[in-house]
């Protein structure tokens, strides 16, 4: 499943990124790495940026073809439900 189709509110793991190599490189450097659990904060219209909160910044993510990002749903932990 890709990012832009997560819902906002939604929590995910960053699964893979593919794409042009700078995209990718840029992805990675600013936290967007394998494993990481991040929140889909807020979303723009149009296919705009996606607000992405991940443990160490909230990062703005333009999806395209030079960079797509593969994700899985996570659900929320019990202790936060609480």
């Amino acid at each position: 499943m890709r990012l832009e189709s997560i819902p906002v509110g939604s929590r995910c793991r960053i699964l893979d990124i593919q794409g042009e190599a700078a995209a990718v490189r840029r992805a990675k450097e600013l936290g967007l790495i394998h494993g990481v659990i991040c929140t889909i904060v807020r979303k723009a219209p149009f296919s705009g940026p996606i607000e992405v909160a991940t443990p160490l910044a909230h990062i703005g993510v333009r999806p395209t073809e030079d960079l797509i990002i593969t994700v899985e749903p996570v659900a929320a932990l019990a202790s936060e439900a609480a």
